[in-house]
């Protein structure tokens, strides 16, 4: 009787809702098995619980962003809780530049809020409850700011090789999310980053050796898990070698089998530890389909992943809309025609951004780029789902790839079995994640919940143990004494965000000198050059802030090391190009990497200089230089020392933190302390934050993975610029905090 009253009222509530569905069947999620659940389905709701994307607007109802809600899903849908009704919409993505929240002060109460309407608009018709996703990293790509914890990223985590701390961030990061009604965080990333220019990956990377990323990455992802939300292996089979960014093209690697399988320890890894997700990669892969990108490869996605590796959880593709996605399955004329018009449409956008009369003329550029795209990304979300993934990520274009995906199982060419199949895979994950008996969030307890101070503990410890110093031919056991009155002057590259340094600086008992550059670029001007080293001669030190060096940021350390004056750089991005330093006479006194350009990094670079914590961190990557290596994985020295302190080469970890992987961290700081689920503050001090047993590596050489052919004898030299944009995706490489 209980069943047939809640249909009833479900039916009621249908014939209300803003988009009607009183046609579709009432599945009663919350009430149901999976099986149960399926069984009702028509067909538009199960394609629909395939389909997750991205929404315009800060609240359910928010139709501020209606005309960009249209362009996803077609004329009258203004707002996020009509898009989930009209498509039955397995899950959501959150961006920031889908104006979800912002990264900068988070209202994060908002957030929580939004979550609970979305889930109410799936709810309203007895649907299913909504997957509700985020790329939260931490680091470079953390999509909700503060208050959330800010974190230094995987490869300063990489840099402390601890098991524990890598743990205890997961723990915060599920945390965090499942408060915000976050079920799923599209992390961690898995790829080994062997490519020194690599793109897109990067920092993003924990280390380029598998051993070291399948264990800190294994942990991360049962710190994650731990707290009720499920994370997400990323990017299938290994995006870690590339030198193409799949945002803006298809990458390729030519490697052989023996060293693809050297990438896939960390999945291997996640696998046996039981990881919910795992995310494909737009990338080629010739060792295994040298014609399709991973995303799109049924060699790849079922045979490798499905039946050689074993893997049975949720497959979902990385965002469709990227062009590594999209011109895989282009012909070379519409190759061609794709580039004309998608010029054609930035030209008349950046036109109608001058002049606003000439918004007409974009408008019909844009419809004109969507019309041609429409068939092609129908054939991307089939191909995918032929392929064998489950989840279509991130489409621009819902009526599209809905309608190519329903004229596929008409034709035969995708069996309603397939679907079915995957269905039930996100259905059981929605079941084993509670999300099928989805309650709303207490808004008003969010913050209390976010940023906390033991949350913001674990960070400063990864942050502390993560600085790593390549040069120190300072003069006594730090290279900074607030005793002696010492005064400091700040400068570099606007990207590096300089302006965090002066107020740690003045709380460790310095004078400062600091002028705020009132823009954000890349490189300085020689005018700036010339003010600096003005200002060094009234100064006793200066702490150059670099952001991926080049010609003009090594111009201005070389005219202030020229001044006589002890100059210490911070690198607060990628260590390879400080190959530069690693000899000569006229190199600046003090070199340190921190692998980050935010307010945690850069604090915790104050506290190991100015002598309030050990420069415990050890490069998590080898830095190639000249012919040889500048700096081999594992170099590091500890302050005041002359010599490295570590090995070249990463032994494989065991399951649980051992003393040599842990040791120099408790040096430094306690060992973090466990989160309980409920609040996530602190538990009991000598709480244990070990990650199980599942989490011993898979069997593989302690040696990095030889790099492809296309990359072998690479000399890394100058790094460069990431040249990203990244297509909306939101990543913001270069962070900055104003």
């Amino acid at each position: 009787m209980r069943s047939l009253v809640s249909l009833a009222l479900a039916g009621a509530l249908a014939l209300s809702a803003l988009v009607p569905t009183a046609l579709t069947p009432q599945v009663q999620a919350a009430e149901q098995t999976p099986e149960q659940i399926l069984a009702k389905m028509n067909l538009d709701q199960k394609v629909g619980q395939l389909l997750w994307t991205h929404v315009y607007g800060d609240s359910a109802d928010d139709a501020t962003y209606g005309s960009d809600n249209q362009a996803i899903f077609g004329t009258g849908i203004s707002t996020p809780a009509q898009a989930v009704k009209k498509y039955h919409l397995g899950g959501v993505l959150y961006f920031n530049w889908a104006h979800n929240f912002s990264s900068e002060n988070t209202d994060v109460t908002k957030v929580a809020a939004l979550s609970n309407g979305l889930q109410a608009a799936a709810k309203a018709d007895g649907n299913v409850p909504l997957g509700i996703t985020i790329d939260q990293e931490g680091g470079m790509v953390s999509r909700v700011g503060a208050p959330a914890t800010i974190f230094p990223g995987n490869m300063a985590l990489g840099a402390t090789a601890n098991q524990s701390l890598a743990y205890s961030q997961g723990q915060v990061l599920g945390c965090e999310m499942r408060s915000l009604g976050i079920n799923a965080d599209f992390a961690p990333v898995l790829d080994v980053n062997t490519n020194p220019n690599n793109p897109v990956i990067g920092l993003r990377a924990i280390s380029d050796d598998p051993n070291l990323v399948a264990q800190l990455g294994g942990a991360q992802i049962q710190g994650i898990q731990s707290q009720g939300v499920s994370a997400t292996a990323k990017h299938f089979p290994g995006h870690g070698d590339a030198d193409t960014d799949s945002h803006l093209g298809l990458p390729r690697v030519t490697y052989s089998r023996q060293v693809l399988n050297q990438h896939l320890v960390p999945f291997k890894t996640a696998i046996s530890g039981g990881v919910d997700m795992i995310m494909t990669a737009h990338i080629v892969v010739d060792a295994i389909d040298p014609k399709l990108p991973a995303t799109l490869s049924k060699p790849v996605l079922t045979g490798l992943l499905r039946q050689e590796l074993g893997f049975t959880g949720v497959i979902t593709t990385d965002a469709l809309d990227m062009e590594g996605a999209q011109l895989a399955v282009m012909t070379p004329a519409e190759q061609a025609k794709y580039k004309e018009l998608k010029n054609k449409e930035d030209s008349a956008k950046q036109k109608a951004d001058k002049d606003p009369t000439q918004a007409d003329s974009a408008r019909e550029a844009s419809t004109e780029f969507k019309k041609f795209l429409a068939p092609i990304r129908a054939r991307v979300a089939v191909k995918a789902l032929q392929a064998g993934s489950d989840i279509l990520l991130n489409t621009k274009d819902a009526a599209a790839v809905v309608d190519g995906v329903k004229a596929a199982v008409k034709d035969g060419s995708l069996t309603s079995a397939q679907i079915d199949q995957s269905v039930l895979r996100i259905l059981k994950w929605k079941q084993k994640r509670g999300v099928l008996k989805t309650e709303p969030i207490d808004t008003a307890s969010v913050k209390a919940k976010l940023g906390t101070p033991a949350s913001k503990d674990v960070a400063r410890q990864i942050a502390r143990s993560s600085v790593t110093l390549l040069r120190n031919d300072s003069k006594g056991k730090a290279p900074l004494d607030a005793a002696k009155g010492t005064r400091v002057l700040v400068a570099g590259s606007s990207w590096a965000n300089p302006e965090l340094l002066p107020e740690p600086l003045k709380a460790a008992g310095f004078s400062v000198v600091f002028t705020q550059d009132p823009d954000a670029k890349e490189d300085p001007s020689d005018s700036e050059i010339s003010a600096w080293v003005h200002q060094a001669a009234n100064v006793d030190t200066v702490i150059f802030a670099s952001y991926a060096p080049g010609a003009q940021q090594f111009k201005a350390i070389d005219a202030l090391v020229a001044t006589g004056k002890q100059v210490i750089v911070i690198n607060t991005s990628l260590p390879y190009p400080l190959a530069r330093y690693r000899s000569g006479a006229s190199a600046p006194q003090v070199v340190a990497e921190i692998y980050a350009n935010n307010s945690v990094a850069l604090a915790a670079a104050v506290d190991v200089l100015s002598g309030q914590a050990s420069a415990l961190g050890k490069l998590p990557v080898s830095v190639p230089g000249g012919s040889g290596v500048a700096y081999a994985r594992g170099f590091g020295l500890g302050a005041g020392s002359a010599t490295a302190t570590a090995p070249a080469t990463m032994a494989p970890l065991t399951a649980a933190p051992t003393a040599a992987t842990t040791a120099t961290a408790a040096a430094a700081t306690a060992p973090a302390a466990a989160l309980t689920p409920s609040t996530c503050e602190a538990g009991a001090a000598k709480s244990t934050t070990k990650p199980s047993a599942s989490l011993a590596a898979a069997p593989s050489p302690t040696k990095s993975p030889k790099r492809g052919l296309a990359h072998s004898g690479v000399e890394t030299g100058l790094f460069g610029v990431f040249a990203l944009a990244l297509l909306g995706g939101g990543l913001a490489l270069r962070s900055r905090t104003r």
